[in-house]
């Protein structure tokens, strides 16, 4: 439980140093665009890479593929789920698509991970990575351009192949293949890759110092939002996977779904100029409440 709080608080630190850096006006907020640039067509694509990689080899496919096909089966479930709730909750469209990624896809990559990692060891982070992989896939495919909807008119191949996604395969390529490549090139993956996180927290930060605290705290959807993302979405799944006798993946899908709501709500809706309001509201909210739900959910779910 240590650990748990421990990744949690380096993170809010990462939010809170974006939030003072705006405040004091040493970083103007319209400049949090260029670190989304970053992240979308740099850093993001280095971390695919190098998760992968490293760990979509044929052996371990063999002895996990599994994983990829129970996590395939949950999505339409939890996304069906989403859909619902946030038509009921109302608002216009694009509302309606922020409040359905926000409960379906969890921040898994910048903090399901490390979590993983730092509470369960090695083998518990490539179990995870291993289930995370369909979910990476729809957050930057469908959910990519769920956020960043009204951008152009995009053809079907740009829907698909997203800059992550473009290093998801890459990546799986190098892995299956074992291509060796120099090892300046995994060093190149592994810096960019370790920058994601407290970037990605940074632009969290500074994207909700252009609003007001208060208003973001008495946003009543937003507690709904929470609630369903942090204590409906990890029970959903573990009554499906124990109802399905699938008690091998109980570990990284409770582990992954009770992840607080993902920062993609406000890094792609940034990239285009869209207002990410509710998306710094959710997280916001639901990164501190987990460092409270997950330990619970840990504790009586697995």
């Amino acid at each position: 439980m240590l650990a748990m709080f421990e990744q949690v608080f380096i993170l809010v630190t990462f939010c809170v140093i974006g939030y003072i850096l705006c405040k004091v006006k040493l970083v103007k907020p319209d400049q949090s665009k260029v670190l989304s640039v970053v992240l979308i067509y740099i850093l993001f694509p280095l971390m695919s890479f190098k998760t992968f990689s490293g760990q979509f080899t044929v052996a371990y496919l063999q002895e996990k593929g599994f994983l990829l096909l129970v996590s395939l089966g949950l999505i339409p479930v939890v996304v069906i789920m989403a859909k619902l709730i946030s038509r009921l909750l109302g608002g216009e469209p694009y509302e309606r698509n922020v409040n359905e990624h926000s409960m379906s896809m969890a921040n898994i990559g910048y903090m399901g991970y490390p979590l993983a990692e730092a509470v369960y060891g090695t083998a518990g982070m490539l179990d995870c990575m291993m289930f995370g992989l369909p979910m990476t896939m729809y957050i930057n495919t469908v959910g990519y351009n769920m956020l960043t909807a009204g951008n152009g008119q995009k053809s079907l191949l740009q829907k698909i192949f997203t800059p992550s996604m473009f290093g998801i395969l890459t990546g799986c390529f190098v892995g299956i293949t074992g291509l060796k490549l120099p090892n300046t090139v995994f060093e190149i993956a592994k810096m960019g890759s370790d920058c994601v996180a407290p970037i990605s927290m940074m632009l969290t930060g500074m994207a909700i110092s252009q609003f007001s605290i208060k208003e973001l705290l008495c946003n009543k959807k937003v507690y709904v939002i929470c609630a369903v993302r942090l204590a409906l979405m990890p029970v959903l799944v573990w009554v499906l996977v124990k109802l399905c006798g699938f008690t091998f993946a109980l570990l990284p899908a409770v582990l992954l779904y009770a992840m607080p709501c993902g920062m993609n709500t406000i890094v792609f809706p940034k990239l285009v100029d869209k207002d990410c309001r509710l998306g710094a509201a959710t997280v916001l909210i639901s990164t501190i409440v987990s460092m409270v739900t997950i330990p619970i959910c840990l504790y009586f779910l697995l």
